[in-house]
């Protein structure tokens, strides 16, 4: 797909990112060019296939020495470019579990658990809320009609949906009914919700760390929970009519296990 310097306004999902990153320039980026406009207060810096395949190592090895290889005209990673810029800490997190894991048993031999990474970090949501069980009931259960349409006006307000997984925003260049997200519920004080964007996004990325941290969320096997993105109030235009929610397909009842 080709460079769009406006793909922030193709639609709501992508429109979260405005305000939070830096104006998009008039062609992809380079590695350089990500590295000026993101990378000054990252604990990592960007770098190109060039200089990647002089290192002579597995992906995980080179983030975990600062070095975050990023293919030249490339939306995948120049979204995750934008999530390192925007989650330092928690994506900082998930390299030392990748490691960790490397180190017990080698680049060969991928762990379930690296696996549960690696879903989160392509496809994860975060939802900060006030409630948690509440909302977490309502997921677990995929009472769609009750989370999107009975407590509709929660939306935006005390439940706000943030994008994690890079893969997600590179679906949302051009959604489909389809369209999923893997997420966690993060407990957030109610002054959060009265944080300017920025301050907001600091603040979410410290606690996520910590949540993913204290809690070895990804040591549990089926750690996320399904939200169909498309569904989220706001969102998708087609979701103003509640039929919308009729479809089975895409808003699945959950299976009797």
């Amino acid at each position: 797909m080709d460079w769009d310097p406006a793909f922030t306004g193709r639609n709501a999902i992508l429109a979260t990112l405005n305000g939070l990153i830096p104006a998009a320039a008039d062609h992809w980026p380079s590695a350089t060019e990500l590295n000026r406009q993101l990378a000054d207060r990252l604990p990592v810096r960007f770098i190109d296939d060039d200089e990647f395949s002089k290192l002579g190592c597995y992906y995980e090895q080179a983030v975990a020495r600062g070095l975050v290889p990023t293919r030249p005209a490339n939306w995948h990673d120049f979204f995750g470019a934008l999530i390192w810029y925007l989650f330092p800490r928690t994506k900082a997190l998930l390299n030392r579990l990748h490691m960790a894991d490397i180190a017990a048993h080698g680049t060969r031999q991928r762990t379930p658990r690296r696996d549960r990474v690696t879903h989160f970090d392509e496809c994860g949501l975060v939802l900060a809320v006030t409630g948690g069980e509440e909302i977490t009931a309502l997921l677990r259960e995929h009472d769609w009609q009750g989370l999107f349409l009975h407590h509709r006006a929660r939306w935006g307000r005390d439940w706000q949906p943030f994008v994690f997984g890079h893969a997600l925003y590179e679906q949302a260049l051009a959604p489909f009914v389809g369209l999923t997200g893997k997420c966690v519920v993060l407990e957030m004080e109610p002054a959060f919700f009265a944080l300017a964007p920025a301050d907001r996004q600091a603040r979410l990325d410290i606690r996520l760390a910590e949540r993913l941290e204290q809690d070895a969320l990804f040591d549990r096997p089926r750690p996320l929970l399904p939200l169909p993105l498309l569904g989220i109030p706001g969102w998708w235009p087609a979701n103003e009519a509640p039929g919308f929610y009729q479809n089975r397909d895409y808003f699945r009842p959950r299976r009797n296990r």
